[in-house]
């Protein structure tokens, strides 16, 4: 049986060097990154050329970072997803013991092949229906961690050759992830990404049956308001509360948090729209962005180097991380530590390619803006410019009824 983890998250080598030009290196684990997409080019409308774009005097840095919105993927034939859902509790058993290796297959992008036709359209779902006012118009951006991570190596000069969608609803921006299909999968799965996640995290029973859980942030980057949908490895429960509770502010507080972060009743199918295929479930539990980590694991003979995933936290603004040691697949004791400020480490160490980055997509958003028609494809193939073409084929971003919400913004 396949599974939907997202494998291409976790074993993809986000390595940044510490060179003059800040740029990226190349990794080991490049051959898992998705091969691009052999369909033919419609007409170039724009090429990029990363070296002629004018650099900024001000760093570009993320700020005014929240978590708005969060989805879990139910296992299953149907398109099912839980609102908000929640991701796997870091569950470690309680003696460490040997894993198997993975095997079998993995989807390459869990979104895509369990909802082909509008792989983005949960992410606008699950936000409406937890944030019915939440104002649209605002966002300059959205896009998954894959779309923006293929952008940001692009600015860095790593060579690896990328090809995804994009699409103009109102004025907003849509990235859409393109592979050669959908349900392409990973066949040649090596090490313990999968079981050793399987083993030490588990799913909260009211989430039960989930494969994944994709959470939705929204951040300003500089002047660019965007929405960032990843996949979340797990959480990080909290301590159990003491019998008594202090009264005054700090009690008040503490309710202000747990209303916020309360358990939403488990509810039925909720009707998205007559012509959705997307079965949407009110059900789980809010958890802060301060509880989620991401996880690797390597052999305790190949220390893992944080620039590989720094990145990748950094996009996401996942504030914890856990690297998972094992010798033939016994782990001796893994722990989640808190990353937050090699993260903004990160950050300011590489000003220089945060701002051709930043630069980057605004070049980008102008052009889509600029363009009379809505959907394009972006594209790089590793060593020319970026290239900004027309889309021959495909559906919009999302379906009709969500379109209108951008069009009755007008």
């Amino acid at each position: 049986m396949l599974s939907y983890k997202d494998s291409n998250y976790r074993r993809r080598n986000w390595g940044v060097s510490s060179g003059a030009r800040g740029g990226f290196r190349q990794g080991s684990a490049s051959h898992v990154l998705p091969p691009v997409s052999d369909k033919p080019f419609g007409p170039e409308i724009d090429s990029i050329d990363i070296s002629s774009l004018l650099m900024e005097e001000n760093a570009p840095i993320i700020e005014n970072v929240n978590y708005v919105a969060s989805y879990n993927w139910v296992d299953g034939k149907s398109p099912i997803i839980l609102v908000p859902g929640s991701p796997p509790a870091w569950s470690p058993p309680a003696q460490d013991e040997k894993l198997p290796e993975d095997s079998g297959a993995v989807y390459r992008d869990i979104n895509a092949a369990r909802y082909p036709d509008y792989p983005l359209e949960p992410v606008v779902r699950s936000l409406l229906a937890l944030e019915p006012d939440f104002k649209l118009q605002d966002v300059d951006l959205v896009a998954c961690g894959s779309t923006i991570g293929n952008l940001l190596r692009f600015a860095g000069s790593l060579d690896m050759p990328f090809r995804f969608d994009a699409d103009l609803v109102g004025d907003t921006v849509f990235f859409i992830r393109k592979g050669k299909s959908p349900t392409e999968t990973i066949d040649d799965l090596r090490g313990y990404g999968h079981t050793f996640p399987e083993r030490y995290t588990t799913w909260d029973r009211d989430v039960g049956g989930s494969c994944s859980h994709q959470r939705i942030i929204e951040y300003d980057f500089a002047d660019l308001h965007l929405l960032v949908r990843s996949e979340t490895d797990g959480y990080l429960k909290e301590p159990e509360p003491h019998a008594t509770v202090s009264s005054g502010s700090e009690g008040n507080v503490q309710t202000l948090i747990d209303q916020s972060f309360a358990k939403l009743e488990v509810g039925s199918a909720t009707a998205v729209s007559d012509n959705s295929k997307l079965d949407l479930r009110m059900q789980g539990v809010k958890k802060p962005q301060s509880q989620i980590f991401d996880m690797k694991t390597r052999r305790h003979l190949k220390t893992f180097d944080m620039e590989e995933i720094l990145p990748r936290l950094w996009v996401n603004q996942t504030p914890n991380f856990l690297i998972a040691y094992h010798k033939s697949g016994l782990f001796d004791n893994p722990q989640v530590s808190n990353v937050k400020d090699k993260v903004l480490e990160w950050e300011k160490g590489h000003a220089t390619l945060l701002s051709k980055f930043h630069v980057l997509l605004k070049r980008i958003l102008e052009v889509m803006k600029d363009f009379k028609d809505d959907r394009v494809e972006i594209s790089w193939d590793g060593k020319g410019p970026l290239r900004v073409t027309k889309q021959i084929e495909g559906n919009r971003v999302l379906p009709s009824d969500l379109l209108q919400r951008w069009d009755d913004l007008d």
